[in-house]
């Protein structure tokens, strides 16, 4: 066993280039064309022999047997028992012979039939049944039995016999042998084709003929390939074996001694598979030394950056708010907030700050791409937003200001959409901006609904962009719930989107006032949606509910 492994492995695994003049290609081609030739031959040669006589002799049986059925018949007496005359002593005689014909012969059935004109029904003569055939039942004079169950190749054999007098004969085949069904026409004195004889003979003997076959195909083919096999062996023996054994053994060395072989290989000469196979072992050593000072150097340094990103994560989440509820001296304002990136680093943010007494101001925005580039602008942007909130710009001076900084050298191409909107807490006024950001769920008189406004372009877009403010006042219990695209654009695995509607559906249907408890359960029913699928876009959200 171990030989037949490495040999496969030395001669067929080779990743070189494989042409039909390597031995790799040619002495396998040889033998499976041989023993693809051989036996096909056995078995086209056997088949036909042996499907031919066993036809041949049921073919001549069936019809030695119909025409003897056929001479016990009074053919003149058809046409009077079709028409509906009853069953005479001429009748009974004949029947009685069939029937004895049909236990000496071993038959299953013997029926006469007489179709109509268009061979849409057929009325029954004579029929006898074998006393071994199963459920068995034999048909009664007169009984009119329809064809239209059968197909149209079997109504076509019919008209055959009937209307041209061609003898039919079909073979069926099955797991307990089959039978075979031969019909011939039944002409009166005129020679006019007045009915059909049809007997039917099983043919359980064919197993023991398919026994016989598979025994003789069976031995022959392994005499045969018993031959080839010890020729071809022995020219593996010659040829192959002992270089094989010896490229074995060093590579068996090679793994012992740390990458590292003796001279045994330059034994080996000539330019086919086996010679290719010395020299790339020995070139392997040789790479082998240098890929693992390589690999060494390559996990240390992701090693290193493994680290680094471990402190950019807590970094990152250190830079946005995690104090919750965030003001005690406005016990007005109940807000929870989440981020959750997809890699060790995002692109969302959030942050809310008072920008005075009476001013609360509230962000959430999502940088495109992901991981370290992302979570760079990320910061950049959420800087530059509140050093110019804390200012005194309006939101959509905010938005224009940051917007022509953020376009200044970004080379990139990144991008952040934006969603801001700054409370006045002694009026409920919420001056509101859109930079191509999703709309926040309000939650107001017991409904819930989008925010809509016309949104503006996101930040970083185009310099010189203008951006329009929006306001809506809010009331005591209203709940506004801000959220990036990770939210609506969760995938499952039918790669169907988790969709604003399903989201304002589930906001619309929670009974809970908690609002931590409000987004875990969001999040929950996200996870229920994509049912396992990893995450592949940050997720961030926020709520924010006004008490008074």
């Amino acid at each position: 066993m171990d030989f037949t492994r490495n040999l496969f492995y030395t001669v067929f695994m080779n990743k070189k280039k494989i042409t039909f003049a390597s031995l790799s290609v040619r002495l396998p081609l040889y033998l499976a064309l041989i023993c693809i030739i051989l036996s096909a031959a056995n078995g086209i040669i056997g088949y036909r022999v042996f499907k031919s006589l066993f036809e041949r002799q049921y073919r001549d049986i069936t019809e030695q047997i119909a025409e003897t059925a056929l001479s016990y018949i009074d053919v003149e007496r058809i046409s009077l028992y079709t028409a509906g005359a009853p069953a005479d002593k001429e009748w009974q005689s004949t029947d009685e012979k069939l029937d004895v014909l049909t236990r000496t012969t071993e038959l299953a059935y013997i029926y006469v039939t007489v179709p109509d004109e268009k061979f849409e029904n057929r009325v029954y003569i004579y029929d006898t049944v074998h006393p071994d055939v199963t459920n068995g039942k034999k048909i009664e004079l007169g009984t009119v039995s329809s064809l239209k169950k059968y197909d149209e190749e079997y109504i076509q054999n019919l008209k055959n016999v009937m209307l041209d007098g061609e003898p039919y004969i079909r073979f069926v085949y099955n797991s307990t042998g089959g039978h075979v069904t031969t019909s011939i026409p039944v002409k009166d004195s005129t020679g006019k084709n007045v009915a059909i004889m049809s007997v039917v003979k099983p043919m359980s003997e064919i197993r023991e003929f398919k026994k016989s076959y598979r025994i003789i195909v069976a031995v022959s083919s392994a005499l045969i390939t018993l031959l080839f096999v010890v020729l071809f062996i022995g020219l593996l023996m010659a040829r192959f074996v002992k270089p094989v054994s010896l490229i074995t053994n060093e590579t068996s060395h090679f793994a012992e001694h740390k990458g590292h072989i003796s001279d045994m290989l330059k034994k080996i000469k000539g330019k086919d598979e086996l010679g290719v196979l010395a020299r790339a072992v020995e070139k392997m050593s040789v790479d082998m030394n240098k890929y693992i000072e390589d690999l060494t150097h390559t996990t240390a340094e992701k090693e290193r950056l493994s680290a680094e990103l471990d402190v950019a994560t807590q970094i990152q989440a250190n830079m946005l708010p995690r104090i919750f509820p965030p003001y005690k001296d406005h016990p007005e304002l109940e807000l929870f907030a989440t981020m959750e990136p997809a890699k060790e680093v995002g692109g969302d943010f959030y942050d809310f700050f008072m920008v005075d007494d009476d001013h609360f101001a509230l962000v959430v925005g999502d940088v495109s791409g992901k991981g370290v580039p992302a979570a760079l602008f990320m910061v950049i942007a959420k800087t530059l937003i509140k050093n110019s909130i804390l200012q005194g710009l309006g939101p959509a001076a905010v938005f224009e200001r940051v917007n022509n900084e953020l376009c200044e050298g970004n080379d990139a191409g990144l991008f952040v959409t934006c969603w801001m909107g700054i409370l006045s807490l002694s009026t409920g006024k919420l001056v509101f901006v859109n930079a191509g950001h999703t709309f926040p769920v309000l939650c107001h008189d017991n409904k819930a609904d989008f925010l809509e406004s016309k949104p503006n372009l996101m930040l970083s877009g185009m310099e010189g962009t203008a951006y329009t403010e929006h306001s809506v006042t809010l009331t005591k219990g209203d709940r506004l719930f801000v959220y990036t695209d990770g939210v609506t654009e969760a995938t499952n695995a039918k790669n169907e989107l988790y969709g604003e509607e399903r989201l304002i559906n589930y906001i619309r249907g929670m009974t809970s006032s908690d609002i931590q408890e409000r987004l875990n359960k969001i999040r929950a029913d996200i996870d229920a949606f994509v049912d396992g699928v990893p995450q592949f876009d940050d997720i961030t959200m926020l709520e924010l509910s006004l008490k008074n």
